[in-house]
């Protein structure tokens, strides 16, 4: 950025900047959701590496809730089972209770226990927020690049550029690595999830589960959601963010 610019300028240039930035990641992140969603989350393709057949066969035989013949489901059976979650969390839960798989004996039974459903559908209400934080987030990344291409904000330096993405880049992988991926993903349950609604399941009592293999599955869910949310941000940045600011 010019020095010789006024101070003010200089830093509503560079505020402005950070913002349009924050609005961009978010906005790569909602794309990406939506990416990932219409490919399943990728489970097929995570379903081997996680091993998660194995985790049905040999937890699904112990289930709690009467559903030990799940383990004698097939890997479309279970790919199947995913689907149609994820379906029903993106359309308000109404379906959850009608859920059901087909065993051996070619009888369908109810895939979710209640305390399930109730889980799922908080859900499905969170998704619903982050829409809404999705369209929010869309308006005030136009309209911050709006306002800088309208008054012709001067670009940041590149030294304001890199500490602007290395510093929450730093503090997030501290994060990460001082308390874990596990225990962040249930403290996170914890603050998001209503006090007297189980989100906790063991793998013996829930299907969803052992399905989801959580957390491992969300883990690498997180790990596809960031890696097509950078591709997108970056694609994004050089086409558009370079182009905006003057000078």
């Amino acid at each position: 950025m010019n020095s010789t610019l006024p101070l003010s300028r200089r830093y509503t240039a560079t505020l402005l900047w950070l913002c349009c930035c924050c609005f961009l990641l978010l906005f790569s992140l909602g794309l990406s959701w939506q990416i990932n969603k219409s490919a399943n989350f990728f489970y097929s393709f995570w379903y081997s590496p996680l091993n998660i057949e194995q985790t049905i066969k040999t937890y699904a035989p112990e289930n709690t809730q009467g559903k030990r013949d799940f383990a004698q489901t097939s890997r479309e059976q279970h790919l199947l089972s995913f689907s149609e979650i994820v379906d029903e969390i993106h359309n308000n839960g109404k379906g959850l209770a009608r859920l059901s798989y087909l065993n051996n004996d070619n009888q369908h039974r109810a895939l979710l226990t209640k305390p399930e459903v109730v889980h799922l559908q908080d859900v499905s209400v969170l998704v619903n927020q982050l829409r809404t934080v999705s369209v929010i987030n869309t308006l005030l990344l136009l309209i911050t690049i709006g306002g800088v291409y309208r008054f012709k904000q001067p670009k940041p330096s590149k030294k304001e550029r890199y500490m602007a993405v290395i510093i929450p880049t730093v503090v997030l992988l501290t994060v990460l690595a001082l308390f874990g991926f596990t225990e962040i993903f249930y403290y996170l349950h914890t603050v998001v999830f209503p006090d007297d609604h189980q989100w906790f399941f063991y793998y013996q009592e829930s299907l969803m589960s052992s399905l989801m293999k959580a957390p491992d599955l969300f883990a690498a869910i997180a790990l596809s959601l960031s890696a097509i949310a950078a591709a997108i941000y970056i694609l994004i940045y050089r086409l558009l963010m370079t182009k905006i600011f003057s000078g």
